[in-house]
Parts: structure tokens; C-alpha cells; sequence
């Protein structure tokens, strides 16, 4: 009889924690997913303002083609790191984003450049402004989407978690 008095307890204690840990890894891990949802918003922003700018009457340049080609690559991530939500153990993905992200700006600095004497100032200038607000918007949401699934990843590599966390199904986030 003592020892099952101490049992039941210690069973039901232990069934506390582990929901307890399990609910805290599955709020991290949401918070993890609605961060990259704020930086799939910042980057599909930077591509409606590249598709503004690529949908101009103008002619079309080398700039222009580069540009278009550059916003098509960073789409095609985009929609692979939304169905993936980056909670993979690939790292390919992230930098796939990171690296397609920065060959837009330098496409997007290359189609300005080309493209100042051939669309009016204003209209270049309201581009300009457009770009910049929604680089810093997906520039923000990246620098959240990080420290969250770096708190993710503590609190997975975290004992006594760490313990029950794979079993869980509970995978590190890949950070951008």
C-alpha cells in the first residue's frame, strides 16, 4: 500500500509536466510560424512592389529581365518556406531565401539605376519609397522571425525537454 500511495503521485506528476512542456514547445513552435507568416507578408510585399515596377509601360531592359527573374526565384522560396513553415532540419531552404532576397536588392538597385531616365522622377521616387517601406517591414519580420525560433530551439535543447521533445515531435527551427 505505502508504495502505491507514493506511485499515483509521482504518475500523475509526471503526466503534468509532461503536458505542461508539451503546451509550452507547441506555443513557441506557433510563435515560430506566425513570425515567418509576418515575413512571407514583408516579402510578398517586396514583390508586389517589384511586380509594380516590372508592369510599367516602359521598355524592357537588361535590368528589367534580371529583376523579373530575381522576383520569380524569391516567390517560388517563398511559397516553399510557407508550406515548410522552416521547421525543418534543412538549412538549404533558409539560405536559398536569404541568398534570393539579396540578389532581388541588388536586382532592384540595378533596375533604379537603368530606369532613371526612363520613368518619371516621382513615379521612380514613389517606387523607391514603396521598396524601402517593404524592406524594412520583411527586414523587422526576419529579425523576429529569428528570435523566436531561437527561443524555440533553446526550449527544445532545454532539460528536461530535451528529453521528451523529439519523441513529441517537436524539430528544430532553421534559422534565416
Amino acid at each position: 500500500m505505502g508504495v502505491s500511495v507514493l506511485l499515483w503521485p509521482m504518475v500523475a506528476l509526471l503526466a503534468c509536466w509532461l503536458v505542461g512542456a508539451h503546451a509550452r514547445l507547441k506555443r513557441l513552435r506557433i510563435a515560430c510560424w506566425l513570425a515567418v507568416d509576418n515575413l512571407d507578408r514583408g516579402l510578398q510585399a517586396l514583390l508586389l512592389v517589384a511586380k509594380a515596377a516590372l508592369d510599367r509601360p516602359d521598355p524592357a531592359t537588361k535590368a528589367h529581365e534580371v529583376l523579373t527573374v530575381t522576383a520569380l526565384q524569391l516567390s517560388l522560396s517563398v511559397k516553399a518556406m510557407k508550406s515548410a513553415k522552416l521547421m525543418t532540419r534543412r538549412e538549404d531552404d533558409a539560405l536559398a531565401i536569404s541568398a534570393q532576397w539579396a540578389e532581388m536588392s541588388v536586382a532592384w538597385e540595378l533596375f533604379c539605376g537603368d530606369h532613371q531616365n526612363i520613368i518619371e522622377p516621382q513615379a521612380l521616387q514613389d517606387l523607391r519609397s514603396a521598396w524601402d517601406e517593404a524592406h524594412n517591414h520583411a527586414l523587422f519580420a526576419k529579425t523576429t522571425a529569428n528570435q523566436a525560433m531561437q527561443h524555440y530551439n533553446a526550449a527544445i535543447e532545454q532539460a528536461p525537454a530535451s528529453w521528451v521533445a523529439g519523441r513529441m515531435g517537436f524539430v528544430p527551427a532553421t534559422l534565416l
